[in-house]
């Protein structure tokens, strides 16, 4: 039997924003809410983004526009309520003479987005339930052509956007789902897998409370596999990868996929694979950034939400069979410009012969290198010159001349290397990924609470980490070496 829900029940502004990106999830969390804990990030990144979150509107709170004056009073989290709805607003500003509002939500984003505006449009309607007259609505973001200089110029970190035509279109509607949510709670939602939510696909708990036992591997993991296509299959049945008819219409890379699945067995290309490495000049370079992204720009010469690198980890095997060399470099204090001193450890560290630099998934690291490029000029030449011997490792993987049934169709560092190198692991690391590492980090280096033993665990936990994105690099192309019987370089020591 459902549950009935409790008479006391207020549909609040994170309910409303539930329901409209997945009411059977929406649903679930109010029926059954132990069911409905959100494990996609974890208690440090969740903790980290709600700290991210108050710093910026305590910043907002400090603007000029929202001084109480004779002419104005502003109020920070006011919360309007009816007897079936719930929305608070992050500033509401009182015109003193005429007593209508406006309202602000503020988002630390680079952009407004169409769920922000939704977040608008119900707390404007909540409060004309209340019979408040809003004459106007906003988003403030954060602004992203904004570097700082010196000290955070708050009244240029921010971009206030007038919402107010958007959301008057979004009234009725507004009006419309927010009773429809209501009377949704007291349906029981029939699960399908064809409802599944485009971001979570089968990770959706709602689907996994009514298919019980889906299988690991699905069309789900086909890559690049439209969602047309995926429904089409789901239609007839089709679930796990390996009932996918041999017939079903899939490009060369997706029916490899499929095929390595069915059999079990490893696909390699091996002229294609080797036709990549005879271009491959030494010395042989494998990079690896860590970065820190946020809101409010920490150090100068940043933007907001500007991937800043802090660390990086680089193996080298100078020509065949040569001993491999390591070098890293940590920025382990609170300095004015961090990518300075990254640049110069890096230039040393390179030398004048770059030769190849692998790096995996290089879309991040050439644009880290652009960045640091227009920086700093006098590295500018340095940086460019990476980027134009820069080789993705990765491509091996994700253009399918590798193919293992364990990989899943993924091509991320952490799904080929267990498989190809399994004595390498991330499990056992105090900092076993890069959002943990990120975090870590900022708050090694900005929290004066932490004692020097605390920050000296994070900063070798941290060259660890760094240190194996590399290494595990050097193994995959130590095991692409094998293949060919080619020369392999010394172990690392």
């Amino acid at each position: 039997m459902q549950p009935k829900r409790k008479t006391t029940f207020r549909l609040s502004k994170s309910n409303y924003l539930k329901y409209l990106r997945c009411a059977p999830e929406f649903w679930l969390e109010i029926h059954q809410p132990l069911l409905t804990v959100d494990d996609s990030k974890s208690p440090l990144e969740s903790e980290h983004l709600r700290q991210q979150g108050y710093a910026v509107e305590q910043l907002v709170k400090q603007l000029s526009r929202f001084a109480s004056n004779d002419e104005q009073m502003v109020e920070f989290q006011r919360t309007f309520h009816t007897s079936d709805y719930e929305a608070r607003s992050d500033i509401v500003v009182t015109n003193r003479r005429t007593g209508t509002i406006e309202i602000y939500e503020v988002k630390a984003a680079a952009s407004v987005k169409p769920e922000h505006l939704d977040d608008v449009a119900f707390q404007v309607h909540v409060a004309e339930l209340m019979g408040a007259r809003v004459t106007a609505a906003y988003v403030i973001t954060m602004n992203g052509e904004y570097v700082r200089r010196g000290q955070v110029d708050k009244e240029q970190l921010f971009v206030i956007t007038n919402v107010t035509q958007e959301v008057e279109l979004r009234r009725a509607y507004t009006a419309e789902k927010a009773v429809e949510a209501i009377k949704y709670l007291d349906t029981t939602p029939m699960a399908s897998l064809l409802d599944y939510c485009k971001d979570n696909k089968l990770s959706c708990r709602f689907l996994q409370m009514s298919f019980p036992g889906l299988p690991d591997y699905t069309v789900f993991d086909i890559s690049y596999l439209k969602d047309d296509k995926r429904r089409e299959l789901i239609e007839q049945g089709v679930i796990d990868i390996c009932d996918v008819p041999d017939d079903f219409p899939l490009s060369d890379k997706q029916r490899k996929q499929v095929a390595a699945a069915k059999s079990g067995e490893v696909v390699i290309d091996l002229p294609a694979i080797r036709k990549r490495m005879d271009a491959w000049e030494y010395p042989l370079h494998f990079l690896d950034y860590e970065t820190f992204q946020y809101a409010i720009p920490q150090f100068d010469g940043v933007r907001p939400f500007q991937q800043m690198v802090f660390q990086y980890s680089l193996h080298t095997i100078p020509r065949p069979g040569a001993a491999i060399e390591h070098h890293e470099f940590l920025v382990r204090e609170d300095e004015e410009n961090p990518p300075l001193a990254i640049a110069r450890s890096m230039r040393d560290a390179f030398g004048d012969n770059i030769g190849t630099v692998f790096v995996w998934y290089e879309a991040f690291e050439k644009t880290r290198n652009s960045e640091m490029a227009l920086m700093m000029e006098d590295h500018r030449e340095f940086f460019e010159e990476i980027n134009s011997k820069t080789v993705d490792l990765m491509k091996i993987f994700a253009d399918r001349l590798y193919i293992h049934p364990e990989f899943k169709g993924r091509s991320s560092i952490k799904k080929v290397l267990p498989v190809i190198c399994p004595e390498l692991s991330y499990k056992d690391l105090g900092i076993p990924e890069g959002m943990t590492a990120t975090i870590k980090w900022f708050r090694a280096v900005k929290w004066n609470s932490l004692s020097d033993a605390e920050r000296l665990v994070i900063f070798q936990d941290l060259l660890e980490y760094c240190k194996l994105d590399t290494w595990a690099m050097v193994r995959i192309y130590q095991e692409l070496c094998k293949l060919f019987e080619c020369p392999e370089p010394q172990q690392f020591s």
